[in-house]
């Protein structure tokens, strides 16, 4: 026989939902059972005293679904740091030092230089700059770790598009825990929801939860999680099961690419590693970064940096929105 699944707790599926539904839920519960469920019961003098019992104690459902939309709210604001500080990737190369110059001829007593006939004349040649790594020729997770987070996200959207999806996604900003939703052809309602991390550290459960939550409140029974680096823990499997995610790390993410047509496979690998591909891109405005220098050292800024957008990311730092 199959090993029985384990149930989710009450407080699993709170704290998998999003915050503002909490929110919603403690004030929509305190006006029922405070307001609706006391008048509705005064006509009846059987009922009266259930509804004054109910006006009493209104406030501990409101103040519960309230606890768990702060707490809700503070996984939320952990998955933000989380991904905006997350720890390098791929480092990049570091600037070529500049070449010695030249040792100067020897002065004779008298102050006059003294003839080197050894002496080269000319400029001595500046040290060559490192070449920009070839672009990948076939699929190999190699290839699929030098993505930054957005053409991994790319990646995602076009290899369902590829398997006959019609994909939505969020440009850029916050994504709701949703990084893309599929759609079956000729139908209006998702058949899943996707999720992908370019992170070099596993995904911890408090991810995996929030496209759990993102689940319910689109109504969609399935989601895919990619993680570039993979998971940690058992409650990540425990969840999954529960909830429905399939959860594929990179190698997983590889075998499913190549288990595509030939002509499909090479399609995709020009569409994704077209142009730069390794300079991340500004989770805000969805421009590249340019390398700035600070007081701590180099990082990546926001090119719209005169227009109002502050966002900065540490050299070597991988963000996956």
């Amino acid at each position: 026989m199959g090993r029985r699944r384990k149930q989710a707790s009450t407080s699993d599926v709170l704290l998998a939902l999003p915050w503002w539904m909490l929110a919603i839920g403690s004030a929509a519960s305190y006006l029922i059972f405070h307001n609706i469920l006391p008048a509705a019961f005064a006509a009846n003098p059987i009922l009266s005293g259930l509804g004054m019992l109910a006006r009493g104690l209104a406030w501990m459902p409101a103040l519960l679904l309230a606890f768990f939309a702060v707490l809700s709210y503070l996984r939320e604001r952990s998955q933000q740091a989380d991904a905006r500080l997350g720890p390098p990737r791929v480092e990049p190369a570091g600037r070529a030092r500049p070449p010695k110059a030249p040792p100067q001829p020897a002065r004779t007593a008298a102050g006059s230089n003294t003839p080197n006939p050894a002496r080269n004349t000319t400029t001595p040649p500046q040290a060559p700059t490192p070449a920009e790594p070839a672009t990948p020729q076939n699929w190999t997770l190699e290839a699929i770790q030098s993505l930054e987070w957005k053409r991994f996200e790319l990646l995602c959207v076009q290899y369902y598009e590829q398997m006959g999806f019609a994909v939505k996604t969020v440009p850029h900003g916050a994504d709701g825990g949703i990084d893309a939703t599929l759609y079956k052809a000729g139908q209006d309602a998702p058949v899943a929801v996707v999720q992908c991390k370019a992170w070099s550290k596993p995904v911890k459960v408090e991810q995996v939860r929030a496209l759990g939550g993102s689940m319910l409140a689109h109504k969609v029974k399935r989601g895919v999680f990619w993680s570039l680096s993979g998971y940690v823990g058992n409650p990540v499997q425990e969840f999954s099961e529960l909830a429905g995610i399939q959860l594929l790390d990179g190698p997983a993410v590889l075998e499913r690419i190549r288990a595509l047509a030939e002509d499909k496979q090479a399609a995709l690998l020009g569409k994704v590693f077209e142009g730069d591909y390794r300079t991340p891109s500004c989770p805000a405005c969805g421009v590249k970064l340019v390398a700035r220098n600070g007081k701590s050292g180099a990082f990546w800024g926001c090119s719209n940096y005169r227009t109002g957008c502050r966002y900065t990311l540490q050299m070597g730092h991988v963000r996956s929105a």
